[in-house]
């Protein structure tokens, strides 16, 4: 069984979590699941935003009595359609002697563990027993004293059983074999926007924020950032096309490729230099439905962002935003 492992960045939340695993005590009770008509798949990380966590999981009633085990993997790829890879949700249901898988996934949870626990959280796949009668009961994992999922201690006695049947639901496009011939990333994101509000001055050097001085304020130190390169040490422009999809947020999993082109002297040095020129722009908060990652060649050279729609910004190699001339947007977007 995969594992998977969301790590928490942010200082303040890691130092939380470690007081809140830092309380002794005996294990947290395991509630006992409720039978449910119908199995709801959830994704992890979709719930960690909001979403609709669907029903409790808990042990299994003791008067349920068990036919098959249901995986749902939220993450799972399948090659389809002529080696286009796809995520999406996986749908599995195991079949053979359940006693083995029942009773791992029963087991006690650990103590509380009275020390420090590290901050990172396990996703584990959901997991649901079928009843006699058709009905499903989600189920928990035993937890160790951190309070994190036992992952590993029903994987052995769930590969044990049989897949008898599974269905796999696509939803995003994660590998293109026309990208990559191509030389481009299959998916890709308008890229980070740092300075909109920071002067860069002349120097090409970003103003990074440091730890406040003794005086209170803000520290800030020069830190070179990538520029755009010379048009005469560069051969030519790949430009690869991208374009939202339906249901796909572009800000978590990106744009798809659609097409690309190959810009050749002297027009490279006027996209350069249309970028170089550009004025920076702020306070738009649209999301392009469609742009371009712009790669000089050789790829030795920082890449740029240009949107063809929404606040039709060029985001620069030092990731700032500026507003992209038409003459750069007719340019690019112009038939081969």
């Amino acid at each position: 069984m995969r594992r998977r492992v969301l790590a928490v960045a942010a200082a303040g939340i890691g130092m939380l979590l470690l007081s809140a695993c830092g309380v002794p005590g005996p294990p947290q009770e395991r509630s006992v699941g409720t039978p449910v008509d119908a199995i709801t798949c959830v994704d992890d990380f979709e719930v960690y935003e909001g979403a609709d966590p669907g029903p409790a999981s808990g042990v299994m009633p003791d008067d349920f009595a068990p036919v098959a085990v249901i995986r749902c993997e939220p993450n799972a790829t399948r090659e389809l359609d002529g080696g286009v890879v796809w995520s999406g949700m996986l749908l599995e249901r195991f079949e053979g002697d359940l006693g083995p898988f029942l009773g791992a996934i029963a087991a006690p949870s650990d103590p509380q563990w009275p020390g420090p626990c590290t901050a990172n959280m396990v996703l584990a796949p959901d997991l649901w027993v079928e009843g006699v009668d058709g009905r499903f009961v989600r189920l928990s994992y035993p937890s160790t004293g951190c309070s994190q999922p036992k992952v590993e201690v029903v994987a052995a006695p769930l590969a044990a059983l049989r897949v008898v049947d599974e269905e796999f639901t696509p939803r995003a496009v994660i590998k293109s074999p026309e990208a990559e011939v191509a030389g481009c990333a299959t998916r890709a994101s308008v890229g980070p926007v740092l300075a909109t509000e920071v002067d860069f001055g002349q120097t090409g050097e970003e103003a990074s924020a440091q730890p406040e001085s003794a005086d209170g304020q803000i520290a800030l130190i020069p830190e070179e950032l990538p520029t755009l390169p010379s048009a005469a040490d560069v051969q030519g422009l790949r430009v690869c096309f991208y374009a939202a999809q339906p249901g796909v947020a572009v800000e978590t999993d990106g744009a798809l490729f659609m097409d690309d082109r190959r810009i050749d002297p002297p027009d490279v040095a006027t996209a350069l230099a249309a970028v170089a020129s550009a004025a920076p722009v702020a306070g738009c908060t649209e999301t392009a439905s469609r742009f371009a990652v712009v790669q000089p060649l050789p790829a030795t050279a920082a890449s740029f962002t240009v949107e063809f729609d929404g606040c039709r910004r060029v985001i620069d190699p030092a990731f700032r935003a500026l507003a992209a001339p038409p003459a750069l947007l007719a340019l690019l977007d112009s038939a081969p």
